[in-house]
């Protein structure tokens, strides 16, 4: 074989490694960013019914939100259709910088998302005295439907604040959690006054209640409740 046949030959398998390499190149390229890019996109849906939750609440919230989320999506479609014609050549610093907006936009939505969702789920629920539901269900007061709605209704709102993001109709799910706790605490009050309420209670623990807290007054509350004689004097 000639010298000039060995060159060209050896150039040859230049050309053809250097493509295989720019080929690999790229396919590596488009494999991160259709990661990057199914990751969020999958997130999308969700983001977006949180964001409908949230809105429901008596928060602010920026008001460019639509406006963005229609941007980044017109960006999407511009990518999908750019990138069939994009030779090996081109660069893909358009693509990135589209899917990087595409990214931030997701990461700043599930924030504010989850920050409102947050807040507004923390606030302290319905004060309720478990420790009085004991009491009156010890001095034999039939409580036991109160006791397993206010169960019922703490393990909903435990449920629902767990979640870092909304799911569809959490909102209202909540509302319903908070009114039966509410419902609970007026059939209590219905139950036994917040007077005589203190003083079940405090009977119950080790100090006792003095005396004098037992006025007749108190005592005929107490007797309308059934439960006068589970009281006892202790001499200290």
């Amino acid at each position: 074989m000639s010298l000039r046949r060995t060159i060209q030959d050896l150039r040859l398998n230049a050309d053809v490694a250097n493509s295989e390499h720019q080929v690999k190149v790229r396919i590596g390229q488009f494999a991160e960013l259709s990661g990057r890019l199914g990751r969020t996109v999958a997130d999308s849906p969700a983001l977006n019914i949180g964001l409908a939750e949230v809105q429901q609440l008596d928060l602010e919230l920026p008001f460019d939100r639509d406006q963005e989320a229609a941007q980044v999506a017109e960006s999407l479609r511009a990518l999908a259709a750019e990138l069939p014609t994009l030779t090996l050549e081109q660069d893909l610093n358009l693509a990135k910088d589209r899917v990087r907006s595409a990214e931030k936009y997701v990461r700043e939505l599930r924030a504010l998302v989850a920050g409102a969702w947050q807040t507004h789920v923390n606030q302290p629920p319905p004060a309720i005295n478990s420790d009085l539901v004991d009491a009156l269900a010890q001095g034999g007061v039939d409580v036991e439907e109160v006791r397993d709605e206010l169960e019922r209704a703490r393990g909903r709102l435990l449920a629902i604040r767990s979640r870092a993001i909304p799911n569809e109709g959490d909102v209202e799910k909540f509302r319903d959690a908070i009114a039966a706790i509410h419902r609970c605490g007026d059939k209590l009050g219905e139950v036994v006054d917040a007077d005589i309420a203190d003083g079940i209670v405090g009977s119950q623990e080790q100090p006792g209640m003095p005396l004098s807290w037992f006025t007749p007054a108190r005592l005929e509350k107490l007797a309308g409740l059934g439960i006068i004689d589970r009281f006892r004097v202790r001499l200290r």
